[in-house]
């Protein structure tokens, strides 16, 4: 594993470099609780050298960085919960260029709690809107020719109430 800064084997860092080569440094812990790519790399004591993260850029590290220190240590009360609720909620409101990065990330790095979170955050941002609405919404352009979207609104006229 990776040397430790001290004599606690619970502040053992790690060195990760991003796709845009920017290098972060992180106890182990922080990240193996939350990142499974990076617990399984660790138990396989591949942690020694500085570790690629190709599909992450720096930015976006950052991000999940935080997030990971924030969710590191178990909320005890009722208030740390809320606390924390409110936290994560205001940390998913961001643009849809970040929104997609920290999806794809989190994806990558299967880090399940926040990608459920982004999830929903994604979700709310479609929920009771028309295909037209989400394609606006999301910048998708409509590859459906009128005939086909014709006969798709006929086969699920549900969809389209």
């Amino acid at each position: 594993m990776s040397s430790p800064t001290n004599n606690d084997d619970s502040s053992k860092i790690m060195k990760l470099k991003t796709q845009d080569n920017q290098t972060f440094e992180v106890e182990e812990s922080i990240l193996t609780n939350q990142l499974k790519l990076l617990k399984i790399m660790a138990e396989d004591d591949c942690t020694h050298d500085v570790i690629p993260v190709p599909n992450v850029d720096g930015k976006t590290f950052a991000m999940i960085t935080e997030w990971c220190k924030k969710h590191d240590n178990p909320c005890v009360t009722e208030e740390e919960q809320n606390e924390l609720q409110k936290w994560d909620d205001s940390f998913v409101d961001v643009d849809q260029s970040t929104l997609l990065s920290l999806l794809l990330a989190t994806n990558y790095l299967e880090c399940d709690k926040l990608f459920n979170q982004l999830c929903d955050k994604a979700a709310s941002m479609i929920r009771g809107k028309q295909p037209e609405e989400i394609r606006e919404t999301f910048n998708i352009t409509n590859d459906f020719t009128p005939e086909e979207e014709a006969e798709i609104k006929n086969q699920n006229p549900w969809a389209f109430q």
